[in-house]
Parts: structure tokens; sequence; C-alpha cells
């Protein structure tokens, strides 16, 4: 009786998760895949899971969604004697990815089973994870057929035990029509025809290495093995294509050699390699495919991170080291806790401009930094902004996570030294090699690196500082205070808003503060706490005099903003006015950039911010300007629908001429020379030489610039190149730098034949980039026929591929006449958009929209629309929607006239008229 009871008692579900009764041992997984196009897409396969029973049961519990099971399809066998147990049900559990089978008779506690399981499963799924199927080319339509488990959706493809702390030997075979190529994690070692169903095939692949579910994959293909190569221990890499992109990615298969050698060195630790661990690297390039995700064996991305133009490979080497290094951080060593996992993304994207920068790319390593930061601080300091470890199942806010979590990277490596951060991954990776770690074991990790080294407090523990950053939105605002008579400086921390708040935050992070002072170069780094939600001030003493400059978070370490004293500000602006060398180019970049940003927030008046960017007439590093010129654009976007644009104009020639005129030579003077224009260097522009053609230049950034805000020169010049390419009816005769700017304004004072020209040459045009230039082109038409047929194909793919749609609708939204005809057209065809576009995209397509209001008419238009025709999510907002349409009204409101008087003041004389005040301006530095 006891006995019958125990057994009875072992037998209740425990409602507990899958591995809490059986272990699973090994995955043999076979998939029949039929893709014939529309709802004929779909699959049916057995999965036969060797499993331990860790208790006596008659429960077995598994992972599984969106897929059909059948109880008379799903069997086990027990392995000690040969006896078949049945399912008499499977049944929902109470967890959403989860289900029961009831077994006829309990399992033994310790002994081996095998179970066999049936499933069928659609590829027309619309999200793109699990197992789904994907098209290209509209005649003939080409379909494939592709997995994406990561971070947990292996139980969407297959029934599974979807745990990383499980890994297991997988053995895939795949049964597919023979015109598709199969490929999997581990390579194929053979094919042999189908018995029953004509011109079908088996695909058998060796058996895998123990892998997490999630990191096996498989995918049936059309394209062409477009170009292959051989890694230094010998693992065969292949890249697979349309042959119409051929030669853009030729070179992956020489990149990914050598992005696997500078990782070996950058950690210090070799993947493991052998003719068990699979020794292949297959590269899938899909089009019109926007994500990028690997696993064992195998990488998958789009054509488009490839570059727009065969001559650009930065994109293509970027998205092959971020894919490469998960080969590490992601594949060797598995996350754990997949809540989480835009950590190691993160900090994956960071690691890759690491390495990329070891193949002296340091320029494009500080343009993607700095980028990323104005994108990431824009973003933050929204009042609807959430903490980047919520709602973390949004793939809206994917790169957003990604990118914040990508400068928290780097604020590490610099609070705690680029030994200690790289010396501590080594033994992350050695330490969890072939196994799985929660991203607190990798704080641990680290935080054991730099207390070895000296570089971290005993009071600062690293999974505290990185909790304050990952689970509260926004990011703080550093607000310097300097007491010359005590040599004392104050550091207090608030949240920053990126307009005024009448709210007090009581948020507070921990922040490592990294100065540099006149006489002291080498960074130093105090740490201001954060001590029970409480923050702490952070007191400097002795470390400046008086007549030195202080500048804090050099190289743009941390995602903070920091607002000096008067004092301090006129103090940096001296120093750039004398020498700007003397500070570095980062910590230039992220001065411009924070004080025109506490400027538009109104924290910052701007007769200091204009004392802190006149030496820009100066600078010559491209990352300054592209900062500087951001900004600059959001204000000229709400000053130029206003009275006040003539005054703005005129400063903006001031700024920009001196810089334009030295590196500027006209059409007629290199037709005398048959050279082109040499750009002034200064000590951080040595490197621009070695940059690839897609990177912009200082001469083409000023040439645009100088033409936007109406510098005669430019103008002329502009306009000789523009009829010498009408006359040709070719663009050639153009740098490609300089050809969205000349056509533009060819198009804006030419003729109407012009517009059909330049037409023409976009519908004949191959190269997207090329396509892109001559679109946005059209938009700077005066006609309004022409605005209105242009509008009229954003949204026809057959002329306006969807990648070239937000850009096109940006520059319409630019320009005055497509101001008033765009939000016309939006009006009319909202209905229109939400069709084309994914909810998540339609975002994103609108935002050329919202970022054009200028007053609150125009803004309640846009929201009585989108509240009547969107629809918003729990984790999503119509006011989060239209945040920056209000910033924009509030600093029209509240700032406009204060940067207006500032700009009178230095460049109008008491006579209305251009003054040589602007030489004087050194006057009107504050006291």
């Amino acid at each position: 009786m006891l006995l019958r009871i125990l057994v009875l008692y072992w037998s209740f579900p425990s409602g507990k998760s899958a591995e809490g009764s059986v272990r699973p041992l090994r995955y043999n997984l076979t998939i029949l895949t039929h893709l014939e196009g529309g709802s004929q897409n779909r699959y049916e396969g057995i999965v036969s899971i060797d499993l331990e029973a860790k208790k006596a049961t008659r429960y077995i519990y598994i992972n599984c969604r969106d897929l059909l099971t059948f109880p008379e399809k799903t069997w086990l066998v027990r392995w000690a004697s040969g006896k078949t147990i049945t399912t008499t049900d499977i049944k929902n559990s109470k967890k959403a990815n989860e289900v029961y089978l009831v077994l006829d008779l309990p399992l033994r506690l310790g002994e081996t089973y095998t179970m066999h399981m049936f499933f069928t499963g659609r590829l027309t799924r619309p999200q793109r994870y699990g197992y789904f199927a994907g098209r290209y080319d509209e005649t003939p339509q080409i379909y494939y057929a592709l997995t994406r488990m990561e971070p947990d959706y292996a139980h969407t493809a297959f029934p599974c035990f979807d745990s990383p702390l499980h890994r297991t030997p997988f053995n895939v075979t795949m049964v597919h029509h023979q015109k598709y190529v199969a490929l999997s994690s581990m390579p194929a070692i053979r094919e042999t025809p189908h018995e029953e169903i004509t011109d079908f095939v088996w695909t058998t692949f060796m058996t895998s290495p123990p892998l997490a579910t999630h990191q096996i994959m498989w995918a049936l293909h059309r394209l062409e093995k477009v170009s292959n190569g051989v890694t230094a221990t010998g693992e065969k890499i292949t890249v697979w294509a349309r042959w119409q992109v051929k030669e853009r990615f030729a070179k992956a298969a020489t990149i990914t050699p050598s992005l696997l050698k500078n990782y070996e060195t950058l950690f210090g630790l070799p993947l493991p390699n052998g003719s068990d661990w699979g020794g292949k690297f297959d590269q899938i390039v899909l089009p019109d495919y926007a994500e990028m995700h690997g696993g064992k064996g195998m990488m998958v991305y789009g054509e488009g991170e490839g570059g727009p133009s065969q001559n650009s490979l930065e994109s293509l080497e970027v998205t092959l080291a971020e894919l490469v290094a998960r080969q590490w951080n992601g594949l060797l060593v598995t996350a754990s806790d997949w809540n989480a996992s835009y950590v190691r993304q993160g900090i994956n994207s960071y690691v890759a401009f690491q390495v990329l920068a070891m193949e002296n790319k340091g320029d494009y390593n500080r343009t993607f930094l700095l980028t990323t930061r104005m994108d990431v601080l824009s973003l933050d300091s929204q009042v609807e902004t959430k903490a980047i470890s919520v709602d973390v199942r949004d793939i809206r806010l994917n790169t957003f996570r990604k990118h914040k979590m990508c400068l928290l990277a780097h604020m590490i490596k610099l609070a705690i030294g680029a030994k200690a951060f790289f010396e501590g991954l080594h033994e992350f990776f050695q330490r969890y090699s072939s196994s799985s770690a929660s991203t607190n074991q990798l704080w641990e990790q680290l935080q054991r690196a730099a207390r070895r080294s000296h570089q971290l407090p005993i009071g600062v523990v690293l999974s505290t500082t990185m909790e304050s950053w990952l689970k509260q939105p926004g990011y703080p605002l550093l607000t310097v205070l300097r007491n010359n008579r005590e040599k004392k400086v104050t550091i207090t921390q608030s949240r920053y808003y990126q307009r005024k708040m009448n709210i007090v935050s009581k948020d507070c992070w921990w922040v490592p503060v990294v100065y540099i002072t006149k006489n002291i170069s080498l960074p130093q780094v105090e740490w201001l706490g954060c001590l029970k939600k409480k923050a702490q001030v952070l007191e400097l003493s002795n470390v400046v005099d008086q007549n030195e400059w202080l500048l804090l978070n050099v190289d743009a370490a941390v995602p903070v903003r920091v607002l000096y004293d008067l004092y301090s500000w006129r103090l940096l602006s001296e120093a750039l006015l004398q020498n700007f060398s003397q500070i570095s180019e980062l910590s230039r970049a992220q001065l411009v950039d924070d004080a025109l940003n506490l400027a538009w927030s109104g924290q910052l008046p701007y007769r200091v911010v204009l004392s802190v960017i006149k030496y820009l007439s100066n600078e010559t590093s491209v990352a300054v300007w592209q900062t500087a010129i951001t900004n600059f654009e959001k204000l000229q976007s709400i000053m130029r629908m206003s009275t006040g644009y003539r005054i703005f104009r005129l400063f903006m020639q001031l700024l920009i001429e001196p810089s334009f005129k030295a590196n500027f030579k006209p059409s007629s003077e290199k037709s005398r020379t048959g050279k082109a224009s040499e750009t002034t260097t200064s000590p951080d522009a040595h490197s621009n030489a070695t940059t690839s053609p897609a990177t912009p230049t200082l001469s083409g950034m000023m040439y645009r610039l100088a033409c936007q805000f109406e510098i005669k020169d430019c103008l002329t010049d502009a306009q000789q190149k523009f009829q010498k390419a009408m006359e040709q009816n070719s663009t050639s005769s153009i740098p490609e730098e300089l050809r969205e700017t000349v056509l533009c304004r060819g198009i804006r004072t030419g003729l109407e034949s012009h517009w059909l020209i330049v037409r023409d040459m976009f519908f004949e045009a191959v190269n997207e980039k090329e396509k892109g230039a001559l679109l946005n082109s059209l938009s700077c038409t005066t006609e309004y026929w022409a605005m209105q047929k242009l509008l009229g194909w954003a949204l026809d793919a057959d002329k306006v591929p969807k990648t070239l749609t937000l850009g096109l609708l940006t520059a319409v939204m630019r320009t005055y006449l497509g101001f008033y005809v765009g939000n016309q057209y939006l009006v009319d065809n909202i209905n229109k958009f939400m069709r084309s576009f994914t909810r998540n995209d339609l975002h994103l397509v609108l935002s050329p929209f919202i970022n054009a209001v200028t007053t609150k008419e125009e803004l309640a238009t846009l929201h009585s629309l989108f509240n009547k025709k969107l629809r918003f999510s729990a984790g999503s907002s119509l006011a989060a929607l239209l945040e920056p349409a209000q910033d924009r009204l509030n600093w029209r409101k509240y700032n406009y006239f204060d940067l207006l008087n500032a700009i009178k003041n230095i460049t109008v004389d008491k006579d209305s008229q251009p003054a040589s005040l602007w030489n004087t301006f050194e006057n009107s530095i504050l006291v």
C-alpha cells in the first residue's frame, strides 16, 4: 500500500519546468520541409530525445509552442528493457510555452529512455523566429527556410527542453527538395534520394558537440557559393549569396579569418577546433533581411549589411566582427539569463569595434562611438523612456538596448583599464567555456581582474554599479561647481531630461568620474556613488589651480552630460580657441554635444554655447563636425520656419566659411591642375587617408554645409557641376560625396527638364547608394506637381525600395514645399502607411513627420490622427511617440529668443549690418 501511495504521489504533475523531472542527453532531429509557396510552406518532423529520469513520474514537461503534437504519435522506449511507454494525453501547462505528456507508466528514477515525438509546424508565421520561410525576387519567387533560435525560440521550431543550462549533442537530418541547398551547424556527411517522395533527398549532418537548444541552426536556400576561404586552423568558410551581389561579399571569406585571429589575440583564447567540432563557417546573405544572428557553424545576415556600395566594406566588417564575437560570447559561453541577452549583444558590439580598431580603423571606431552616444542620450533623455531591462521582448528597442549596453561596456573599460577589462573577459570565457553563465558572473570576473590591478576601489561593486544603469531609465547630469578660494570641485548628479521638468527625480547611478586638467593629461578616475538609492556628493580637492581648465568625462567615458559652472565654461572655451588639440578629439566632440544639448534643454545660456563652439571654424576633425552638424540640423529644422532664420543662417555662414574655404578648390581650378583638392590635416586627422570612400571627409561635409547655408562660392561651384552633369546626362563628373548636394542645388534652381533627367537617372541606377542620392535630390524641387509625384512613389515598392523610403521622407520634410505637401500626404494616406509597414517599422517611418513639427496646431493634427489610427501596445504610448515633437515646441517657446539674441550679439552691429564683431567675439566670453 505504501509503495502504491508513493507511486501516485510521484505521478502528480509538479507544475515545474521541463527539466525538473528529466535531463536531456541527446537530440536526434529529422525535419521534412515543404517550400511550395504561400500556405503550402510547412514542415513536419520527429524529434527523438535520449533522456535520464531524475525522478519517478508519469508526467514529462517539455517546451513547445505554435506546433501541433499528437499523443498517438508520441512514445518512449525504456533502454533497460526495450519496452514502449505510450502517451495517453498531451496537455497545456500553466506556462505559456510548455506542455506536459501523460504517460501510461511512470518513469523509473535514474534510468535512461528515448522519447519519440512527431510534430508539424507552419513556416508562414509573420515573426522571423523559430523556423520560418522567406522569399525574394518576383519573377520567379524564390523561397528559403531558416531557423533563428536566439534567445529562446527553439521550442517554436521543435519540442525540446529549452534551457541554456542543458548542452547536448545534436544529430540533424533534413528532408527537402533537391533544388535546395541544406545547411546546418555541422557539415553534411551524406545526401541520399528519398524513396517515396519524388525529387526529395535526405541530407544527414555530422553529430554536433554539446550545444544548447538555441545554438543549433539549419537552413534551406537556393543561393550561390560566392566565395570561400580557410581559417588559420583549417575551418572552411563559405559565403552564400545571390549572384547579383557577388562582388560585394566576395571578401567576406577573407575578412572572417582575420577577425578570428584578432579575437584570439584580444581574448587570449582560441576557439575549440578539430574534427568533432565541425570545422566550418557557413555565411548566408539574404536580400530584404534586417536581422543578423549566428550559432554553431552558421551566420546569417542581410545584403544591406554589406553596404550600398561595392567599395564600402565597413558595414560588412562591422557585421562580421559582431557575429564572430558571438562565437566566444554566446556560443563558447552561453547566457544563462535569456532576458539579459542584450548585455552580451552590447558587449559584442563594443568589442567588435575594438577589433576593427586593430586594423587601423580608429576613425570609424570614434565615429561609431559618438554616433551611438548621441542616439542613446537623445532617446534616453525623454520622459517616457524605460530601463533597458524592461520589456526586453519589445523588438523596437533592440537597437537602443544594444547601443546603450555598448556605451556601458566602454564605461567599464575606461574605468578599470583596458588590460583588466580584457583579462576579465579572457578569464570569463576560460572559466565558463562550453557552459552557461549569468551576467552577474560576468561582472564578478571583470571585478576580480580590476581588483588585481588596483583599478577598482573596495567600496565599488561592479554588479551594483551595472544594476544602477540597467534597471532604471535615463542617465545622470553631472553638475560641476568650482570653489577657487578653497581649491575644491564639487560634483553632484541628477537625472537629465531633454526638456526642463518640474519634477525632481530621485534616481541615482554609480558613476566613474574620469577627468583631466590643463596640467594633468593622464585621466584620473574617482567614483560618484549611489548608496541606498541616495546620490552622494563627490568633492575633489587641490586638483586644479584657479586658471587651469578642468575637463570631466574624458573621451566620452560614460553616457552622461556635464554641466560646468560659468567660469569653467570660459576656461574651456579659451583653451579650445588657443589650441584645440590639447583636448582629445572624443572629448571635444562631447563638449560640443553637451553644450548644444544643455542649451536645447534650457540649462545653459546660448551665449555660453556660442563661446564654446566658436573654435569650430578651425576644427579639422570629421567626428567633431559630425556631432556638431547633428545638433545644427535640429536647430535649423525649427529656425527655417521662423522669421529669425536669416540671422541663424548668417551665424552659420560665419562659423563654417573659414573651414570651407580652407578645404575648397573650385571646379575651374581643379580642371586646370588636374588634381582634387587636398584636405587640411591636423593631429587628429592623420588617418583620414586610410578611410574608405564611404567615410565622410571634412571637405565633403563643409561643402554640403556651405551650400546648405548659401555661401556664394559653394552655390556657384555646385551650379557649374550640375550644368556639366546635365549636359553629359550623367552624374559621373560629380564626386560621389558631393553628388546629392550638387543635384539638390541644381534642381532647386533648375528647369523642369532637369528634374525629369534626374528622375530617369534614378530609375536607371542599380547601385542603392546612387539611387538614394538621386531620389533625395529630387525632393529639392519647388514644383508642386513634382513633389506630389515623389511622395506618391514613397509607398510604391516597385518605384522606391523600402530601404530608401525613410531617407526620402526625411529629405522631403526638410524642404519648405515638402513640409506642407508632406503633412497633407500623411493625413490622406495614413491607412496606406499602416498597410505598407509593420508596427515596428511604422513608428520609424513616421519619425520625419514628427521631427518636423513646429506649431501646436501641427502637433494636435498628428495627435488626433495617430490616436485615431494607430494601435499602441502596453509597452508603448502615443505620448512617447510624439515626445520629440513636444520637445521642439518647448524649445520654440522657451529657448528660441535666447538663441536669436545670442547670435545677434555677435553677428550684427548697431546698424543691423553684418559686422566685424565676429572678430571681437572673444570679448563676449562670459565673465
